[in-house]
This record gives structure tokens, C-alpha cells and sequence, in this order.
């Protein structure tokens, strides 16, 4: 019996590990900070959450009426926040993948972002491509990491506001 449980921790430990290879570890955007980015975006928008973790902010988009996307790397974190969302699942997609390897849905207007500082130029050259391709601009709020070669348009502490324009 000790020997499932061993595997079971290994395989959930490597699941989680691997999100670090391809942004940051599991880390949740603290509840204020949720509030506050509120306060930032337009609220008639499509928010996309790339690591979307638990799927608080995509809970809290579509407790607020909007219409949100979740793309979560771990199969097991994508599942939880899917379960969380009871009946808010009319507003809400939960996509378990890779968001480098995704096109972003076509009706996206915002996007956030917790992504460690090195993956910050890869999201620059990734929604550059997206915003020609959806031919508009789009709204980034990154969560305490500067976007490389754009400025912040509006901030509110940790929340960095940018738009990429196609």
C-alpha cells in the first residue's frame, strides 16, 4: 500500500515540477491581489488566465460576469479548479495543455500572467504573434514581472498593465 502511495507522490511531484520548465511553479495570486486586478481590466472583456493554477482568477472573472479561459500545464491543477467552478462553468473553459503550444481563444481581450522574469521575452514574442493574428490589440496584466520593451500603461503594486498592439 505504501508503494501506490510513493508513485502517486512522485508522478504529483513531477507534474508540478514540469510547470517550471515551461514558466514558473505553482504559486497563487493572493486574493487581493485578484481584487485589485478588477479595479485594472475592462470587465465586458474575455480574460485568458495562461497557468491558471486553482482557477481563482477565472473563478472571480466569471463571478464578476465576464467570460474566462483557464490554460493549465498540470492535469491535476486543471482538474480542481474545473471542480471548483459548479455553476459557473457557463463562463468559464478550463484548457489542460500547453499554453505555448495554443493559439489564444479568438474573443480573448485580456490576458494575466505569473510568469518568472526568464519566460517574460518568450510571452512578449507569443502574444505579439497572437495579437497580429487576431488583428487587435490585446491587455496584458502581469503579475509582478516586467514585460521587455513595453511599458506598463497602468499599475496597481505587483499588477503590471501592458497593450500589445497587432
Amino acid at each position: 500500500m505504501i508503494d501506490i502511495w510513493i508513485n502517486v507522490g512522485i508522478i504529483v511531484v513531477l507534474l508540478l515540477l514540469g510547470a517550471v520548465f515551461f514558466g514558473a511553479p505553482y504559486v497563487p495570486t493572493r486574493q487581493k491581489d485578484v481584487k485589485k486586478l478588477f479595479e485594472l481590466i475592462d470587465k465586458k472583456g474575455v480574460l485568458v488566465d495562461l497557468g491558471s493554477g486553482d482557477g481563482r482568477l477565472v473563478r472571480a472573472a466569471a463571478e464578476r460576469g465576464m467570460k474566462a479561459y483557464g490554460i493549465e500545464l498540470s492535469p491535476i491543477l486543471a482538474l480542481m479548479s474545473w471542480l471548483s467552478l459548479g455553476k459557473l462553468r457557463r463562463r468559464v473553459s478550463i484548457k489542460w495543455g500547453n499554453y505555448w503550444r495554443m493559439e489564444l481563444p479568438v474573443e480573448t481581450t485580456v490576458v494575466f500572467v505569473f510568469l518568472a522574469d526568464p519566460f517574460m521575452d518568450k510571452l512578449r514574442v507569443y502574444l505579439e504573434a497572437e495579437a497580429l493574428r487576431l488583428g487587435r490589440e490585446l491587455t496584458l496584466v502581469s503579475y509582478g514581472f516586467e514585460l521587455p520593451g513595453y511599458r506598463p500603461v497602468k499599475t496597481k503594486d505587483a499588477l503590471l498593465m501592458y497593450k500589445i498592439k497587432p
